[in-house]
């Protein structure tokens, strides 16, 4: 009896062992498909932005191995499902050593053509700048500049855009200042441009007048007329809005183009 209580005791435990065994298999199973699907979702997104067939390749088998360790959760071969799991995140993980790879690359080449633009910038600069201010706070940004190439070529790309920063929000500061110094006389500057491209546009309309008068056909003349109005307008627009920089441009345009008008005027006079 003793025996055959102890056997049943046996067979359950052996019974309990056996059932929690397959509850951790299971519960194991969920939580790795789980990790798969996420990982698979993030990899998804990114090689939609960007074209690597071998780290795709590796995503689709990724994707493969998943599919069939669903199929075997789902006809409760828990073992199985959980080392397809592995297989699938192990091809994941693969591809996305490629995906970063190739990130890196590319990270390595935006913050080299970042660093070339500011350093030819600050040539620029240096070649007009008397100010003993404005020439220290461009070496400073120059120093940080040197170190963003040196930790970029010992692979320390974060450090290296950490330096580019500094050197940015550097030149960021005295391009603040440089405005608040000239941007007043640029604004003086254009708005005496803008006052003589008023009068001459005036000048314009009355010699329209006098030649409709005389009979001259003058629709082509009137037309360029108009669009010389609507970019003195759009010169306006960008004065009262403070964007000197992209005011300055657009009036030297119109002068051009007031310019070319007069010489039709000439043209016409000329012919009769």
């Amino acid at each position: 009896m003793k025996k055959t209580a102890i056997g049943l005791i046996l067979l359950m435990v052996l019974a309990a062992i056996s059932v929690n065994a397959e509850e951790n298999s299971k519960t194991k199973a969920e939580k790795m498909i789980g990790l798969c699907e996420r990982a698979q979702a993030k990899l998804d997104y990114i090689l939609d932005k960007i074209e690597n067939n071998e780290a795709e390749e590796l995503f689709r088998e990724a994707g493969e191995e998943l599919d069939k360790a669903k199929k075997l959760y789902n006809e409760e071969e828990y073992d199985g499902a959980i080392e397809s799991c592995l297989e699938a995140m192990h091809k994941f993980r693969e591809s996305a050593a490629l995906i970063r790879e190739e990130a890196g690359g590319k990270i390595k080449d935006m913050i080299e053509g970042q660093i070339e633009r500011m350093e030819s910038y600050i040539s620029r600069i240096k070649e007009i700048a008397e100010n003993e201010e404005i020439i220290a706070l461009l070496d400073n940004a120059e120093s940080h500049l040197e170190k963003a190439r040196m930790y970029l070529e010992n692979g320390e790309a974060i450090k290296a855009e950490s330096e580019v920063r500094k050197a940015a929000n550097i030149l960021k500061n005295l391009r603040e200042q440089w405005k608040s110094r000239y941007g007043e006389k640029i604004k003086q500057r254009l708005e005496k441009l803008n006052e003589t491209a008023k009068k001459r546009i005036q000048f314009y309309e009355q010699a329209l007048d006098k030649l409709r008068e005389e009979g001259y056909d003058v629709q082509d003349l009137e037309r360029d007329l108009n669009e010389i109005k609507n970019d003195l307008n759009n010169v306006n627009s960008l004065i009262n809005e403070g964007k000197y920089k992209e005011a300055l441009p657009k009036i030297r345009e119109l002068y051009r183009e007031m310019q070319e008008f007069q010489e039709k005027l000439r043209g016409i006079r000329n012919e009769s």
